[in-house]
């Protein structure tokens, strides 16, 4: 069996055995991991893209949590139910776009971030597997997000819109992106998680530079 297809298949196993961990401890297990990875990217060689990314979805991360914090515990208008998962929802599509924006242009942020901190290592910035791949996933974020989104509102459009009962109370039992909403937000973390793990036996598979192999032969 080809390399290629041993690491397919590796990768596979690792978000399927993710995805089912997310489940359980979804929040937790992704602050883990990302931070876990952020550590290895800093102490690494050939890493400096994949510190950039985790900062970005470490950050993002704490945005999400800290707004759904406000929303679920310390949101002081007691909400009804019908409006609270439309704020939910809706921030978690907000947050995915600002993620998913910040990672199409996280290359050309990383080198106005190199540039000002260290402009003689300007050439370890480049667009790595993960860049596209991640941009993908997060849109596959903003698609369950919207589809929870309108899904919320076909099932309460007597609430929001006014519809008589008799018109809405056939769409009052949709509840499939609701019901599945955990376990897809689940599957798409562990895909992150596993494209950034395969993007670093990638990139510690990269041969030096020209100048650190300049400077190793001194």
């Amino acid at each position: 069996m080809k390399l290629s297809w041993i690491f397919l298949l590796f990768g596979v196993v690792t978000a399927i055995l993710l995805s089912a961990a997310y489940i359980r401890f979804e929040l937790y297990i992704n602050s883990v991991w990302l931070i876990s990875i952020f550590v290895i990217s800093i102490v690494g060689k050939n890493l400096e893209n994949i510190k950039h990314i985790t900062f970005i979805l470490l950050f993002m991360v704490l945005v999400e949590y800290l707004a759904i914090l406000y929303l679920l515990k310390y949101n002081p208008n007691e909400l009804p139910p019908y409006l609270n998962n439309a704020l939910i929802f809706g921030t978690h599509f907000i947050l995915d776009l600002i993620t998913m924006i910040l990672l199409k242009y996280r290359m050309r942020l990383s080198l106005k971030y190199i540039r000002k901190t260290n402009p003689e290592n300007w050439q370890s910035v480049y667009m790595t597997h993960a860049d596209p791949i991640l941009y993908g996933i997060f849109f596959a974020f903003i698609i369950v997000d919207l589809a929870a989104f309108g899904e919320n509102l076909i099932r309460n459009m007597d609430l929001f819109f006014g519809v008589s009962e008799e018109a809405s109370k056939p769409f009052w039992s949709w509840g499939w992106v609701y019901k599945s909403y955990e376990y897809l937000k689940s599957i798409l973390l562990a895909c992150v998680i596993t494209t950034l793990l395969a993007t670093i036996f990638v990139e510690r598979q990269r041969p030096d530079t020209p100048d650190e192999e300049s400077e190793s032969e001194s």
